[in-house]
This record gives C-alpha cells, structure tokens and sequence, in this order.
C-alpha cells in the first residue's frame, strides 16, 4: 500500500479513538454552532489536531485544507483535506452513524481517500488507479446494470 494512504489510515484511526474515547461524554462536550443545523465540537477540534499532527509530521511541506482550523499552505503540490468527525450532529445526538474522512490530493487530483468509521472499525480506503479496500479486503462495485434488484445508499 501506498505510504501515503498508511499514514492517512493511521491518522484517521487515531482521530477514532479520541472521538469513541468522548461518546460516553456527550452532556460535558462544549459545542458551537456555524450555521442553521452546521455543529463543532471540541472533539471535532481535539480529533483534527491529532490528523494534523500525523501527517505534519510525516509531511511536514505539505497543505492542509481542515473543516475546522481552515487552510494552511494549499499552494503545495500536495494538499490533505480533512473532516475529522463527519456527522458532528449524529454524534452529539448519541447517534451512532459518524465517521473519519481524509484524502490527498496531488497537483488537484483526488489519489487517496480514507473513511474511518471508529464504531465499526470499517476503513474504507482508495488510491487512484488501484481501486478501493475495506479493512484490506479489495471491493468491488455490483455487475448489475439494471436499477432494479439493486441496493441504493443516499444521505
């Protein structure tokens, strides 16, 4: 696997236990609000930090482009783009459908992409050219071509 993608996999693993290591703390955790129905909470910005922190590290010239502390040198020719509590308001309402969301782009490509769900300990992970893996198991899109018999997510 691309080092890359590894290190976005850790970071978004390590976001996941700070969040799960807060769900049990819901009534105590300080929230704002950015807009009509748009939350953040402090674990938004505890869990952010610690993805900021992983790939600083590992790619200190790096850009970041972060949901919550906002941009930071995204005239690199790699630039992170990080959610790190996607479904803020199903997690401060206890509901358990919320995830990890991190991807790279290279020169404005999209090339990896990681969705952590720390409840289920689901990784979904993509590089470009090289297809897409849960938990290392490469998945594949349905062969049916007809809508009918098919299953739909939207959200």
């Amino acid at each position: 696997m691309e080092p890359q993608l590894n290190t976005a996999i850790t970071a978004a693993r390590q976001a996941g236990d700070i969040i799960l290591r807060h769900a049990d703390q819901l009534d105590h955790i300080r929230v704002s609000q950015k807009g009509a129905h748009d939350y953040f909470s402090e674990v938004d910005i505890k869990a952010e930090q610690a993805i900021i922190h992983i790939l600083q590290k590992a790619y200190p010239g790096h850009g970041i482009i972060a949901e919550e502390s906002g941009v930071q040198n995204t005239d690199a020719d790699c630039v992170w783009l990080i959610d790190p509590l996607d479904g803020t308001s199903n997690y401060l309402h206890g509901f358990p459908c919320y995830a990890v969301s991190i991807a790279m782009q290279f020169k404005n490509k999209l090339e990896h992409a990681v969705i952590y769900d720390p409840i289920s300990h689901e990784c979904f992970a993509a590089t470009r050219g090289r297809g897409a893996r849960l938990n290392d198991r490469r998945i594949r899109v349905s062969k049916r071509t007809e809508l009918p018999g098919a299953m739909l997510g939207s959200g």
